[in-house]
């Protein structure tokens, strides 16, 4: 076990110790305006370490999905227990399985702190649910890996996969950070993305197979080849991984944080200037510190730039955005807390946020990362919270427990940064290692709210910053979500009755739904990594335009113009800006020929074809070409015809 893995161990036991004593205190106290759940179930549970007396340490995120086809979505969880549940939208439970006997362990002594994702990994039409386990937590025996379950809740022919036993206890290490889903292959199916504190970064085919090139070599095995880095790297991997195409290739690659430090000179080789510049903790190997952002292809091969070493590890999932409209997605990272927690000289490198390019290089108004007053080991997320149609960056410092938001450009959004606190006026917010907030338009204003666990419900925050719900148990008119125990992971929002209206689902020992009913359905970061694969990639903008052709009617005789309208729309989920090029077509205007669009925002524009007063028949006018900074551009043909227009009838349909 790793000094790493030892010391967020205790931390994370120490946490939820003084949760639970802190909101043991609380709870009995009178609630006024507590908002009821609409059902609560029950969920196989196991006792805490921190307190035997208590089930409510599940740090694994519900996730919502539609398993069996009839357009609502399930609620699937993962427990402390080593279960797998899926839940129907009105509280029955579908399937629950116990994932411990195959691992050849005893039934409920697995443990499940990673949260499960959701995809159609084999192709066959039918969704699937993936999940690490394995106990966080050295005294606690069990064995580590990924299961894949099919929609019914069977194991898959193939699964589960165990990882390596690193520390030599005889137990394989466990997977905490959620895996991620995504085609790297691009052949129709899934692979398996995950990295463990077997110090591996995995890429497993739908079959349970490893792809070619994994586990991933460090990068320090170019310079120390004989230090044993094939096929692994030189630290523990707490963080999870998103999936974007950084090199626009066409292809996925994997970027995930890890707590692989760099070495200095004094290990030989090219250190690249690189220094420790804080005394290390007791025991450590003396000139190796940091942590690392991985960026790796379907080979395992590591990109240029990358992977990207700062002075404190990297618990924090990456978001990937394309925010420029090149084409490139963007990333944005937090850090986490082993240096600052271990080191006698306590170094704030880790208060950060972090903005990189494509190469690892900062992105304009990110320069050294936006320094902060906690370190960030829970990820970012990405939303509109200001209603401007530009989405921001928001996340959780884990010391100073308070809420951050940017705009794309580095700017902080006013407001911020705030402090939230939960029904009982306290400030809990863990903002740990697989915790973050979620981004959903609670009041209906089309505005993104940032909703967070802490202590025992749910936070919500508006996007200036001002909290929407109670921190005086309701006696301040504002509502809150008592769930009644100990909640250390993040919520998940949907409209599981497809009714227009969100819903908040909230898991510890029991799972809860809550009615938003003043929300609407839209939702810009609804679960934890984002989507049901866990990806953590917003979708690039995306220009659409209606119709891709033009046949314009004109009267023969008549004077004046013809004109027909354009429709634009941005699919996707970032701005874009368009242009038209009206240089292929002779006697055309339009009403505009440059503009913006926000996410999922529309425009008309007016085509007009001056001088109509043409002879009849077909007439090729030219092309005119769209061109948007989101993909290639768009050539339109546009024919006029002129003819007698009132001897042109649509077909009758008779009986």
């Amino acid at each position: 076990m790793t000094p790493v893995k030892r010391f967020l161990r205790t931390i994370l036991w120490l946490a939820a110790a003084l949760l639970t004593i802190v909101f043991t205190t609380s709870v009995s106290l009178s609630a006024p305006d507590s908002v009821q759940p609409q059902w609560a179930v029950n969920l196989p549970a196991s006792a805490c370490p921190a307190n035997p007396a208590d089930t409510n340490c599940h740090y694994a995120s519900p996730v919502l999905y539609d398993l069996t086809g009839d357009g609502y979505p399930e609620i699937i969880v993962a427990t402390n227990a080593g279960h797998v549940v899926a839940v129907r939208r009105n509280g029955v439970v579908l399937w629950s399985r116990d994932t411990a006997p195959f691992f050849n362990m005893a039934p409920g002594t697995q443990k499940i702190h990673s949260s499960p994702a959701v995809g159609d990994i084999d192709g066959d039409g039918f969704p699937d649910i993936v999940v690490g386990v394995g106990s966080i937590h050295d005294h606690v025996p069990t064995q580590g890996g990924i299961i894949a379950l099919d929609n019914q809740g069977n194991v898959k022919p193939g699964w589960p996969k165990r990882t390596f036993d690193h520390n030599g206890n005889g137990y394989t290490d466990s997977i905490f950070g959620t895996v991620a889903l995504g085609d790297l292959t691009k052949d129709g199916r899934l692979e398996i993305i995950a990295g463990g504190f077997d110090k591996r970064i995995y890429a497993w085919r739908f079959d349970g197979s490893l792809l070619p090139g994994f586990p991933v070599d460090s990068f320090h095995r170019q310079r120390f080849p004989d230090w044993g880095f094939t096929g692994k790297l030189a630290d523990s991997i707490w963080g999870a991984p998103a999936l974007a195409d950084i090199n626009g290739d066409g292809y996925l690659e994997i970027i995930i944080g890890t707590d692989e430090g760099n070495f200095d000179a004094r290990w030989g080789g090219d250190a690249g200037g690189w220094t420790c510049p804080y005394s290390l903790p007791a025991g450590w190997a003396q000139g190796y510190c940091g942590g690392a952002l991985y960026v790796v292809n379907r080979f395992g091969q590591h990109l240029p730039g990358f992977p990207k070493y700062i002075l404190e590890i990297i618990q924090s999932t990456p978001i990937v955005a394309d925010i420029t409209g090149d084409g490139f997605p963007e990333i944005f990272v937090g850090t986490g807390n082993y240096y600052y927690n271990a080191s006698p000289d306590r170094p704030t490198h880790g208060f950060r946020v972090f903005g990189w390019d494509r190469f690892g290089n900062d992105l304009p108004g990110w320069a050294g990362g936006k320094v902060i007053g906690g370190t960030v080991p829970g990820s970012p997320a990405m939303g509109d919270i200001t209603g401007d149609g530009i989405p921001e960056i928001v996340v959780g410092a884990f010391e100073d427990k308070r809420i951050y938001a940017w705009r794309l450009n580095g700017q902080p959004v006013s407001g911020f940064p705030m402090t939230p606190r939960d029904w009982g006026g306290h400030t809990s917010a863990m903002f740990a290692v697989g915790s973050s907030v979620v981004l959903a338009d609670y009041t209906g204003n089309g505005r993104m709210e940032i909703f967070i666990n802490q202590g025992w419900g749910t936070t919500i925050v508006n996007g200036q910053g001002q909290q929407l719900t109670s921190a005086s148990h309701g006696h301040d008119g504002k509502p809150f979500f008592n769930h009644g125990s100990l909640l250390v992971n993040v919520p998940a929002i949907g409209d599981l009755n497809g009714n227009g209206r969100l819903q908040l689902v909230t898991q510890s020992s029991q799972l809860k739904v809550w009615a938003l009913p003043n929300s609407s359905n839209n939702a810009d970061w609804p679960m934890f990594k984002r989507d049901a694969e866990r990806t953590s990639a917003v979708r690039s903008a995306r220009l659409v335009a209606n119709p891709h052709s033009f046949v314009i009617m004109h009267q023969q005789g008549q004077a004046g113009s013809a004109s027909a309208f354009l429709n634009l729309r941005n699919s996707g989920e970032l701005p874009l800006d368009w242009t038209l090029n009206l240089g292929g077509a002779s006697g055309i205007a339009a009403s505009k020929t440059s503009g913006s669009l926000n996410a999922r925002q529309t425009d008309i524009i007016t085509i007009t074809i001056q001088n109509a007063n043409r002879p009849k028949g077909h007439h090729e006018i030219g092309t005119i070409t769209l061109n948007s900074s989101s993909n290639d551009p768009i050539s339109m043909p546009i024919l006029l015809v002129v003819g007698d227009i009132s001897h042109i009838h649509l077909p009758t349909i008779t009986r």
